[in-house]
């Protein structure tokens, strides 16, 4: 018993552990699948997770009987885990020689490998439903009380860290675009500031000198200027795409 209370603390320790920058999603959700075959004794699991793009779910086995024809195309249209999903509530217990008018497809399938059982639990929070996995077991017994228990808390925790995954993720990324926009801006204006001053022409020149330079180069603003401020290329080589109205001042006296 103390083993096995080790082993859930350890699980849920886990799932929860999402906050590492280079987490596999798909490697992620591939041990929570891994997790609930090691909880329900004789089984076979599917998982199925939103990924980067709606059309473009994550789709993980434990079995490949439940990723090849036929039971592999009929999960993916009805079962457990699509009414699971759909009602946002665990399916449990539902024994497949009972189910054939629910499940028309799939119970054949599956009573003909010989899985006797189905099972499916939502990864849900509030509003936001994130996938499912489904269980199917070739053993009759219903899921005792205690690892029922299990199954929905692996569940909250899979959801939660994922989602946590996701919103740190998303925070990452608008930090990165930020500081590379704010990074831009700064070469753009020390790049002006040369132009500016080596061809003594005002600031407001200077950029428009800086952009048509990039365009007829097909080039980025970006990269002309840090190119200019690395001093890989200098001010004069910019001398043809000086505007028409940028004078240089008359120092005779």
């Amino acid at each position: 018993m103390r083993n096995r209370e080790r082993w859930v603390a350890d699980t849920l320790v886990e799932l929860s552990d999402t906050l590492a920058p280079a987490l596999d999603p798909k490697n992620y959700w591939l041990r929570v699948a891994n997790r609930y075959a090691q909880l329900v004794t004789s089984s076979s699991v599917r998982l199925t997770a939103v990924g980067d793009r709606a059309d473009r779910p994550i789709v993980v086995h434990t079995d490949e009987r439940l990723e090849y024809p036929p039971l592999g195309d009929v999960l993916a249209e009805e079962g457990p885990g699509i009414d699971c999903h759909d009602d946002d509530a665990p399916v449990v217990n539902v024994a497949l020689d009972e189910a054939e008018t629910r499940w028309e497809r799939l119970v054949p399938a599956a009573l003909a490998l010989g899985f006797r059982t189905a099972h499916a639990f939502p990864f849900s929070r509030r509003e936001d439903v994130i996938g499912e996995v489904t269980i199917l077991t070739t053993e009759a017994a219903p899921l005792p009380v205690a690892d029922l228990r299990m199954a929905i808390a692996f569940a909250d925790a899979a959801t939660i860290g994922m989602l946590n995954h996701r919103a740190i993720a998303g925070l990452t990324r608008t930090s990165e675009q930020l500081q590379g926009a704010l990074d831009s801006r700064v070469i753009i204006e020390q790049a002006k500031g040369l132009v500016s001053a080596r061809l003594e022409i005002d600031p407001a020149d200077a950029f428009l000198v800086l952009r048509h330079f990039a365009r007829s180069h097909n080039r980025r603003l970006s990269e002309v200027c840090d190119l200019l401020v690395s001093r890989r290329m200098t001010a004069s080589d910019l001398v043809g795409s000086l505007p028409h109205r940028a004078t240089r001042p008359d120092r005779r006296r």
